[in-house]
């Protein structure tokens, strides 16, 4: 992932781009010193026990505080923490993943959100190894084996140990935090729905950042929504093929041309569907959020779409829907994510809302038997019928490979169904439970 904003571009006065080693010889130029976000290493960890220790403490104190970046390869002038030269260091996969693994087997709880950006110089001569560390949501994280543990944070460019009531201040502050974005993921969803044709039954999920992005980030522009729902696309298909099942919905194309025309919102931008009759405030078929904090929104409605072969006194949920939404608002996120240059896991929420919660919601798909499917929709054999659809909650990991993305969906969409009794997936082709 790219590192578009640091102590680095602020101290040289740049505006947000991406790290490059042009800026790390333009830091060392300008003799760019260490700050609370910010470490140079000569070299990168040995083998040696004490080494070893640094690390785990350079990694534990950067995410206990503020994040930041740990520059290996470049040299420091002695006492004062100025970048002074360029000496290089592996900047090979088989060196990042020791450094991941290192970090997974030594700081605990493990930083979710870690990222190593190679970078090397234009003749190949030099590489440097940057490893961006996330500020925490999972604060504090202790570092030492057995009765040694200990709790370190940046102070200023240096690394001290924290005392017994800055740790309880931490836990208290990680509780506090989740507490915190529970409640914001539950307005996100409230706010959403009030926006939403609730005549039939819509999949609404919200997604939150756990740690915030960088305070200098630039909100998206409309072109920026626009390539973002592009990528968006693509994804998803990487995340459900079609070559999976005939039955791929995917309801990011039933945006149409709002795609390419997002509305301005309060700090959003909102792509949705307006009925052609009835209110015009309320979006149908499905609505789409892009906050410029980093949070996301989508909702889709999950029901009808020509396919009612039930009695109008139940909400049909469509299997198969809430699989494709379940793939689509993953991709969504992790594209956003990325392009934010976010590092710690977004937390999510989804729900089942309708106008009237005391009309059932029953799980419904087309009638297959035997390894024939056929023309008319059914209640999915087995199934039953839910008056109160309990929230779900879960993590998109941030730069996940398709296979980890794919994982989410599956555990979202299933996390549905479930509460219908529904443990077969018909677009995944797994079973659950």
């Amino acid at each position: 992932m790219a590192v578009r904003w640091s102590s680095i571009h602020e101290q040289l006065g740049e505006q947000p781009r991406d790290l490059n080693y042009d800026l790390i010889e333009a830091a060392v130029k300008h003799g760019v010193v260490e700050t609370e976000s910010l470490d140079w290493k000569q070299t990168l960890p040995g083998k040696e026990e004490k080494q070893l220790e640094e690390f785990a403490k350079d990694v534990a104190a950067m995410a206990n505080t503020r994040g930041g970046l740990i520059v290996y390869g470049v040299a420091e002038e002695r006492g004062k923490g100025r970048a002074a030269g360029i000496l290089g260091v592996d900047a090979s996969e088989g060196a990042q993943r020791r450094l991941r693994k290192l970090a997974a087997n030594r700081v605990h709880p493990i930083v979710a959100g870690l990222d190593l950006l190679p970078l090397t110089s234009p003749d190949g001569a030099l590489s440097v190894l940057v490893l961006s560390v996330p500020r925490s949501a999972d604060a504090p994280h202790l570092i030492g084996q057995q009765d040694r543990v200990g709790v370190p944070y940046r102070s200023g460019a240096e690394t001290d140990w924290m005392r017994e009531r800055d740790i309880e201040r931490a836990y208290a502050d990680r509780f506090g935090r989740r507490s915190a974005e529970s409640k914001r993921l539950a307005e996100l969803v409230d706010e959403t729905t009030e926006q939403l044709d609730l005549s039939k039954a819509w999949v609404v999920a919200a997604a939150r950042p756990t740690a915030p992005l960088a305070a200098i980030s630039a909100p998206p522009t409309r072109q920026d929504v626009q390539k973002l729902m592009q990528d968006a696309l693509g994804r998803t298909l990487h995340v459900l093929p079609y070559e999976m099942t005939g039955d791929r919905w995917i309801p990011s194309h039933e945006l149409g041309d709002s795609v390419h025309n997002p509305r301005v919102g309060l700090r959003r931008w909102v792509m949705r569907v307006a009925p052609v009759k009835g209110d015009p405030d309320l979006s149908v078929y499905v609505h789409v959020e892009f906050h410029h904090d980093g949070s996301l929104v989508m909702a889709f409605e999950a029901e009808g779409w020509g396919t009612r072969a039930l009695p109008d006194d139940q909400h049909q949920v469509v299997c198969t829907m809430v699989e494709g939404f379940a793939s689509d608002f993953v991709a969504l996120v992790d594209v956003y994510a990325r392009s934010l240059g976010g590092q710690a896991p977004l937390m999510y929420r989804a729900e089942i809302r309708r106008d009237d919660p005391g009309k059932p919601l029953v799980a419904i798909d087309l009638g297959r038997h035997g390894g024939f499917t056929s023309g008319r929709y059914e209640q999915v054999p087995g199934s039953g019928r839910v008056r109160r659809f309990v929230p779900v909650f879960g993590e998109v990991p941030v730069v996940a490979d398709t296979e980890v993305l794919r994982d989410v969906a599956r555990e979202l969409a299933g996390d549905i169904l479930s509460q219908f009794g529904v443990a077969r997936f018909i677009l995944f082709r797994t079973h659950a439970g």
